[in-house]
């Protein structure tokens, strides 16, 4: 199946956020532990729209520990006005709830989980907002099918996640270096956005979102690569 020329940030970041959600859903000790390996993700938005995106991750027991180390910790870090609550529902293997008030409206978002972790399973985010507020945020409500497909290919570490494109990133060094950047004031010489990577070089992370937005205008249709290859 060709990939889309022109894949939205919105998904693209939707998926990442779906992972993170997921595992910070996920945190329970005695949720079971998914089978470690390449997983393919599937994120489509639920408000009509026919876009999807597709992604691979190579996981293990470890990044996926960290990543639910780092879901729980958002809420100590910069949702100090959420309430959230996760429990077993008949039919459905875990559902997540978060309340967060906000300035003029309070957001409510649910998030169910449903399937086998070790073969595959789908996590479903609905996000409803009493009273709306104005202008009306755009629906970010999306669907997310997880598939084990095999080992990790040469190439993958644990961690990292193949986006459309060929673009790779690892979503474990992002959370390290999104929380050892949080609630932090910009360096003198400076400006909010920016993050100092290991390296000591500094990278501004919107301005990275815009040129990648610009790389997908820009990128050629091509044909998926498959798995293992």
């Amino acid at each position: 199946m060709p990939l889309p020329s022109r894949v939205p940030i919105r998904l693209l970041s939707a998926g990442v956020l779906s992972l993170l959600a997921a595992a910070a859903a996920l945190a329970g000790p005695a949720f079971p532990a998914r089978k470690p390996g390449l997983w393919e993700m599937r994120s489509t938005e639920k408000s009509g729209g026919s876009e999807s995106i597709s992604v691979q991750q190579c996981a293990d027991t470890a990044t996926d520990k960290a990543l639910q180390e780092y879901g729980l910790s958002q809420p100590k870090m910069n949702r100090k006005f959420c309430k959230e609550d996760t429990r077993n529902e008949a039919g459905k293997m875990l559902v997540h709830t978060e309340v967060c008030k906000q300035s003029d409206t309070t957001m409510t978002r649910r998030i169910v989980i449903s399937g086998d972790f070790n073969v595959a399973y789908r996590v479903e985010s609905h996000t409803v907002y009493e009273p709306v507020p104005k202008p009306a945020p755009r629906s970010d409500d999306i669907v997310a099918e997880m598939r084990w497909m095999g080992a990790c290919p040469a190439g993958m570490k644990p961690g990292d996640m193949l986006m459309p494109g060929g673009m790779k990133m690892n979503v474990v060094d992002m959370t390290h270096l999104a929380a050892a950047g949080a609630g932090k004031p910009a360096r003198a010489g400076g400006k909010p956005g920016e993050m100092t990577m290991p390296d000591g070089s500094k990278v501004d992370v919107d301005a990275m979102m815009r040129m990648a937005a610009e790389m997908q205008k820009q990128m050629p249709q091509q044909p998926a690569r498959a798995a293992g290859k």
